[in-house]
């Protein structure tokens, strides 16, 4: 069975190069519409955007690919009997679906679905760097050993990296929106932009503070401490404040208003940070993670 599972995400990389192709055509479809819409300054929004078929070719993409990926993570679920996620060429997989599950909730609920080609773009980056990864069955280290733990914290842990992935995408066009007045059709206005990572925010914190509380509780039990001030541990807690301290920018209207979007992108930066310097790089009680 588990021989099903390379094939599966082989499929899903493919669906979302499909939609990196499409993305692109919506770039070059709005180089051409370029000149037009620079000689009419009040065309309408509607008309300056990307065509809907590109869109929802593209939208179809993320679909497929996030089913692939399910599927693949139910695959290995069953062939290794417990959650798929003990290791970076697990870890990958479930964050580039977690990344697509949470585009594709945010999308039915503010109009971002030309933002999927950037969603695709960053899963897909985690998918082609799994495939460079032996796919090696090793049992669980002793830390690990904890089926509601290794469920429900890195669980929460993948769902938060993927809301906020969006966030940052979402933040990124809203400033190259808001830099050059929504020149950009094949990206959502700068005021929508905001509005999706905004959402994204409020959803993800109390999923990222979940899995924080979690971690610590987890450590307790693996490590007889609730804190260690290891790596990983201090990089979440950055993370967070840096969340947190969006929260507390968002609203305004002055100089550090203006900010609030380069905060999601510092914030998504730290995530990759604490996803792959600190299981890899630096030394650590996570490292076992970065297998």
């Amino acid at each position: 069975m588990l021989t099903v599972a390379p094939a599966l995400l082989v499929a899903a990389l493919l669906a979302l190069t499909g939609t990196l192709l499409v993305g692109l055509t919506s770039v070059l479809w709005s180089l051409v519409r370029a000149p037009e819409v620079a000689t009419s300054p009040q065309l309408p929004a509607a008309d300056r955007q990307a065509p809907v078929s590109l869109q929802s070719t593209a939208h179809a993409g993320i679909l497929l690919a996030s089913l692939f990926l399910v599927a693949a993570l139910s695959v290995r679920t069953v062939a290794r009997g417990h959650a798929p996620w003990s290791n970076m060429y697990e870890f990958n997989q479930a964050f580039a679906a977690a990344i697509l599950l949470a585009y594709v909730f945010l999308e039915r609920r503010v109009a971002i679905r030309s933002l999927a080609p950037l969603a695709a773009a960053v899963s897909a980056a985690l998918l082609a760097y799994t495939l460079t990864l032996p796919d090696t069955l090793k049992p669980l280290p002793p830390a690990l050993q904890t089926p509601f733990f290794l469920i429900v914290h890195i669980g929460t842990a993948m769902l938060a990296y993927g809301i906020y992935a969006v966030a940052g995408v979402a933040a990124a066009a809203e400033i190259v929106q808001a830099r050059f007045g929504d020149r950009f059709g094949w990206l959502p206005a700068a005021t929508v932009c905001r509005a999706a990572a905004h959402r994204a925010v409020i959803l993800g914190l109390p999923v990222l503070t979940l899995a924080i509380v979690l971690g610590s509780l987890w450590a307790n039990v693996a490590w007889r401490s609730y804190w260690n001030n290891d790596p990983k541990e201090l990089a979440a807690a950055a993370t967070w404040l840096i969340y947190a301290a969006y929260l507390h920018v968002a609203g305004r209207h002055d100089r550090w208003g203006t900010g609030a979007p380069w905060l999601l992108v510092a914030g998504f930066g730290a995530i990759l940070f604490t996803y792959f310097a600190a299981n890899l790089v630096i030394p650590g009680q996570h490292s076992y993670s970065g297998l």
